[in-house]
């Protein structure tokens, strides 16, 4: 009921707070008056205690008029402060009357139309709250897929440190591979320079020899055409001696030379069979094609069979090389652990020193057998390059680690098995068709095969002794020096070596050879035609 009384009611009520306080003042000034009026008329005695009543008395009202007033205060500041409400309030209700009558409702606007307004607007905020909290949802689920993340990152980032550590050691490892493969390709393309220039040396030194077997054939051509000359000249005087002997002398002289005319045929035919055979052996129509064919397969036999026991005792040296270097390692390991197991013990200066030199060779060693670990597999990586078109159907190929390098020089070995067998027959089939074809072959020809064959046996033996004089060479130097196993590039060398002194042995074997050809060749003309005319004779 107090809030809804008018600001008339707190202004009155103010007013008679007020009144009642001026009245009590007046009640007391009147009092105080009263009594200074009655002290003067009075004895002391009595005036004093009057006095003293009065002090009691204004003193006991004192406290009673403040709480009033105190309370008085409190009930006008509420007033005051409900009266400012109110007409702010009573403001607000004016505007919304003023707005009332500004406003214009049409006749069609009714209060349903209104109401439908109102729950369309309704549903559009519904509608917007539900998309709002649909995007509080999401935005909750991604802060809280952020907050896993966070979570799981460092270790993530810790297993890619560990990927990018592991692929920069298999780069730093690829990378000295690349290093090894340029460097041995660099030497392999050394080697092909060498190779060529060999293969045109010997290139000239044949066509020299193709010349050479040129002007015997034009001096056997001429001697076949003498020998036709005479020939001619003979069955001339033959049918002379028919015409004057009697036709039955003429007949039995026909009767000889058609048997000696068969013959002739007979061989003709036995040589061209002969050289049909040799012909789809080497795949080659012209004689001398076919002579050089035979001379130069029969050194590309020696030859492959030399390449096949050098690399068989390669293969052997390495592998025995492989095994000191792991009972080496063994050894270091060994050395080492026993070195650390010492360490407890009270310090000596003699025994740190001897240790730290053992653990610097251990050291030294481990790194030359590394070294020589890397070669062995960019070697046996090569020679596996060399040999895949020999792969056979049912074999399996591992990638090249230290495990499989055992199982994968036994599949070189196999191959290089077949190969020595392949090349065994191949020797075999050519010693048969040189047996074959010795009869079709003429003298001449036999000889300087004979003389090839003996100078590249001479120049293999002079390989064979100055490779052992090497080897025994090499062997005292490796007695006094410290035992090591020779890298790549020092086998390269040697291996070049060899094959120059080889080169330079081969091409003197055959200077030292041609002029005795030459000789046997200017001799044989003069016999055969001795003995042509002998037979016709």
């Amino acid at each position: 009921m107090s809030q809804r009384r008018a600001p008339g009611d707190h202004e009155e009520e103010l007013l008679e707070l007020q009144r009642r306080f001026n009245a009590l003042s007046e009640q007391k000034r009147t009092a105080e008056g009263a009594l200074l009026t009655k002290e003067i008329g009075v004895p002391d005695d009595g005036r004093s205690q009057r006095q003293q009543m009065a002090e009691l008395a204004t003193s006991a009202e004192i406290p009673k008029l403040d709480e009033q007033i105190v309370d008085l205060r409190r009930k006008h500041d509420r007033l005051h402060d409900s009266n400012h409400r109110k007409r702010q309030e009573l403001n607000i209700l004016a505007d919304k009357l003023k707005d009332l009558h500004s406003t214009k409702y049409s006749d069609g606007e009714t209060p349903q139309q209104r109401l439908r307004d109102a729950e369309m607007k309704l549903e559009e905020t519904a509608a917007r709250y539900d998309e709002e909290y649909r995007t509080k949802m999401t935005y909750e689920q991604v802060i809280k897929r952020l907050k896993n993340e966070q979570l799981g990152f460092p270790a993530e980032v810790k297993a890619l440190e560990q990927t990018l550590a592991q692929k920069e050691a298999d780069y730093e490892q690829l990378l000295l591979m690349s290093h090894d493969a340029n460097q041995s390709k660099e030497h392999a393309k050394g080697e092909l320079s060498k190779f060529e220039a060999l293969v045109s040396e010997e290139r000239k030194l044949r066509e020299k020899e193709l010349q050479e077997r040129r002007v015997v054939l034009q001096k056997k051509q001429q001697l076949a055409t003498e020998l036709d000359k005479t020939e001619r000249e003979r069955r001339m005087t033959l049918q002379d001696q028919q015409s004057k002997v009697g036709e039955d002398s003429a007949r039995q002289q026909m009767a000889q030379t058609e048997k000696l005319i068969v013959e002739e045929q007979k061989k003709i035919a036995a040589y061209e069979a002969a050289f049909q055979q040799i012909k789809e052996a080497t795949g080659v129509a012209d004689v001398n094609e076919v002579i050089q064919r035979f001379l130069s397969q029969e050194e590309t036999h020696q030859n492959l069979l030399a390449m096949t026991r050098e690399s068989q005792d390669k293969i052997d040296e390495l592998r025995a090389a492989l095994e000191a270097e792991r009972q080496k390692v063994l050894e270091a390991q060994y050395s080492l652990a026993q070195i650390e197991g010492r360490d407890d013990e009270p310090p000596d200066r003699a025994s740190n020193a001897a240790a730290r030199q053992a653990l610097e060779r251990s050291r030294a060693r481990w790194k030359k057998l590394f070294a020589t670990m890397v070669n062995c597999k960019s070697a046996v990586q090569h020679i596996l390059d060399v040999l895949e078109p020999l792969r056979a159907d049912d074999e399996v190929i591992a990638p090249l680690t230290d495990e499989t390098l055992l199982t994968h020089l036994q599949h070189v070995e196999r191959k290089l098995q077949r190969i020595a067998a392949a090349f065994f027959d191949d020797e075999e089939r050519h010693a048969e068709l040189m047996l074959t074809s010795k009869d079709a072959m003429p003298k001449a020809a036999l000889m300087r095969q004979q003389q090839a064959a003996n100078a590249a046996a001479s120049s293999m033996r002079d390989l064979e002794k100055s490779g052992r004089e090497e080897d025994s060479a090499e062997d005292e130097f490796a007695e006094d020096v410290e035992e090591d196993v020779l890298d790549r590039e020092a086998l390269k060398k040697q291996a070049r070596s060899i094959v120059d002194k080889g080169a330079k042995k081969k091409k003197l074997a055959k200077k030292k050879a041609r002029p005795r050809v030459e000789e046997g060749d200017e001799k044989k003309p003069n016999g055969q035609t001795s003995t042509a005319f002998g037979t016709f004779a």
